[in-house]
């Protein structure tokens, strides 16, 4: 008997295996567009989104400054499906191109200043379905460019937030580059400084300009003052939230899933099983009587 039910469970253990395991996969800044298909078992995905910094600026003599905003942070659950292919935009900080004109914005967005101003941030975002802007369903803002000169003019705002930071004015006389919202980009700071737009840091690429920072809704420029920051979105997510002015330097994306794969493998039938037993049952009693003979 105790054969028997021994071989049962034998075989009924081989009815099915599964494995469950865990793996988060980051990307980081390329300035191009990136993708990442969703794996077998895999329904649900944490996103960590974070936008980039602003550009610094210079002043007018010595080494570049760091006074760009700050790239926001957005974070929170997405539903997928397997086979599911996610476009992914990871924000670059403005370039450091020397104190000239044009002081291009960063990858994703992020918006042209000029000499002594500097451009904003990219924001960093994921799109389902397609690759327009409509398709975006988690953002992070990009931070505002700073604003040098002679004396120091202005730092950039803080990307990400429901609403990006307004830029610094620290001259006094000159407004800066509002954030960006959930319906609007940042206002225009001093001419000209003009607004953001959706997906867009506001862009003057000329004298003494900071660009807005991209986002949802990008952040405004502005003349001898700090650029805005873009604002944050996590329409398409579940348990999210988004922060203001936390990212240095580049943008990211870090994608955490499970998994639990089941793998079916060949089982005996009901009556083979039947069979098997009866006939370990023969044995196991056959084996008894000779030890009773001997």
């Amino acid at each position: 008997m105790r054969i028997k039910t021994k071989a049962v469970l034998a075989a009924s253990a081989w009815a099915m295996a599964s494995a469950a395991f865990g793996a988060t996969v980051s990307f980081s800044y390329t300035g191009a567009a990136q993708t990442w298909t969703v794996p077998a078992g895999v329904t649900q995905i944490a996103l960590e989104l974070r936008g980039a910094q602003g550009g610094g600026s210079y002043p007018c003599s010595g080494a570049r400054e760091d006074d760009g905003g700050l790239g926001g942070l957005t974070q929170g659950n997405l539903a997928v499906t397997p086979g599911q292919v996610l476009n992914l935009f990871v924000g670059g900080q403005a370039p450091d191109v020397g104190n000239v004109t044009p002081a291009p914005g960063g990858f994703n967005g992020g918006g042209d200043g000029g000499r002594y101003g500097a451009g904003g941030g990219g924001a960093t975002d994921v799109r389902v379905g397609g690759t327009a802007l409509a398709d975006r369903v988690a953002v992070a803002g990009g931070g505002g460019g700073g604003n040098t000169g002679c004396p120091n003019h202005g730092t950039g705002g803080g990307g990400g937030g429901s609403s990006g930071d307004v830029g610094l004015n620290l001259s006094g006389g000159f407004v800066p580059g509002g954030g960006g919202t959930q319906s609007a980009g940042g206002a225009a700071g001093t001419a000209p400084g003009v607004a953001g737009q959706l997906g867009l840091g506001g862009s003057a690429a000329q004298y003494h300009v900071a660009g807005g920072g991209g986002g949802y809704y990008g952040g405004g420029a502005a003349y001898a003052a700090g650029g805005g920051g873009g604002s944050g979105y996590f329409g398409g997510l579940t348990a999210a939230s988004t922060t203001s002015g936390v990212q240095t330097g580049n943008g990211s994306i870090t994608i955490t899933y499970s998994s639990t794969t089941v793998t079916a493998v060949p089982t005996l039938e009901t009556g083979a099983l039947a069979l098997l037993g009866a006939v370990l049952a023969v044995l196991g009693g056959a084996g008894a009587v000779r030890r009773r003979r001997g």
